[in-house]
């Protein structure tokens, strides 16, 4: 009896590891078959994409062997086909005009079916190709100095700074215009960090400031607020302007009524500036600033800061909250 027992345990006993070493080879052989699937999978619908790449070489921030890099990284496109095209290789201005593609690099797909994350931001073009565009910044038709700084009509110049007030000299050899939200967080960081006072200091009589609206959408107060700072003007010119401004970067507030509290402490008539806020009249003129700043230099976000040689007409955008000495190197190259 008790030698059947221990042929019974014996045989459970080998039972159990043999479940075990199957158990343990249905793993593996498993996973090698997935790996295998899934390697077979991913080359062959790769081959199928091809993406052209068009660049300047006059670009020294388009980063585009590091956005290919990037693209490389998602397993459908490890072993895509790459054609790289440069902006003065024959026919490309013409591809990039008839494809409306105003800016670099341009990275185009010959299909759409890749990758959810990538189809996303993926967008038809008249070729029947599409065009994935978030990372292009770098237009490549504006028209551009000798020292690569891009050219600002004269003329556009002018009309910007008649429908502005300038802070300081008027003369000055360099403008910084600063498209900015007054309700903006980063706005108010780089006013907060001295960086207009810290220019003026170094740069003296060489440098002006000129402020433009671009409220956002998201900010319900700063369209109110733009007004209620044009409103202040009507009455009390440039400088309460302007000291408004630095005012309404100097605290965080929500209410609305903020502004309108500043601005009587800065002398305003309280009823005169609540008139001018319910009549809107500036409205008009806060909205033509923000598309002026979109279609000329491409703002889209604040703070966006335009550098500005007045004699040359050569400029350079620097946008977001940038340390001073930022705003140094490139007004330096300016004055070169």
């Amino acid at each position: 009896m008790n030698k059947q027992k221990e042929q019974n345990n014996v045989l459970v006993t080998i039972v159990i590891i043999l479940l075990v070493i199957i158990a343990v080879l249905w793993f593996f052989l498993g996973k090698n078959y997935n790996n295998t699937t899934n390697n077979s999978n991913t080359p062959t619908a790769a081959k199928n994409i091809k993406i052209k790449v068009i660049d300047d070489k006059r670009c020294s921030e388009c980063q585009t062997d590091q956005i290919l890099s990037q693209l490389k990284l998602i397993p459908s496109l490890s072993a895509i086909e790459v054609e790289t095209k440069d902006f003065s290789d024959e026919g490309i201005e013409e591809y990039l005009k008839e494809n409306n593609i105003n800016t670099l690099p341009a990275i185009i797909f010959n299909a759409n079916n890749i990758d959810s994350n990538i189809n996303t931001y993926l967008t038809e073009i008249p070729s029947k190709e599409y065009s994935l565009q978030i990372w292009a910044s770098f237009n490549p038709f504006i028209e551009r100095s000798d020292r690569w700084f891009t050219i600002l009509d004269k003329e556009k110049l002018a009309e910007i700074k008649e429908s502005s007030y300038v802070k300081w000299n008027a003369d000055a050899e360099i403008t910084w215009l600063e498209y900015s939200d007054l309700e903006c967080p980063y706005c108010a960081k780089l006013h907060n960090a001295g960086t207009p006072e810290d220019l003026t200091e170094k740069y003296g009589n060489k440098l002006n400031i000129v402020f433009n609206h671009f409220p956002l959408q998201f900010h319900n107060n700063a369209l109110p607020w733009a007004q209620i700072a044009e409103c202040l003007w009507e009455t009390h010119w440039s400088d309460a302007f302007y000291q408004l401004i630095e005012r309404s970067f100097a605290e965080e507030n929500s209410k609305k009524s903020f502004l309108i509290d500043e601005a009587v402490k800065l002398w305003a008539d309280e009823d005169t500036i609540k008139e001018c806020l319910k009549s809107d009249k500036y409205e008009d003129k806060v909205t033509k600033q923000m598309e002026t700043g979109a279609s000329l230099f491409w703002i889209t976000g604040t703070p966006g800061n335009i550098l500005i040689n007045n004699t040359t007409g050569e400029y350079e955008v620097i946008s977001w909250a940038y340390p001073t000495s930022a705003f140094e190197a490139i007004i330096d190259k300016l004055l070169k």
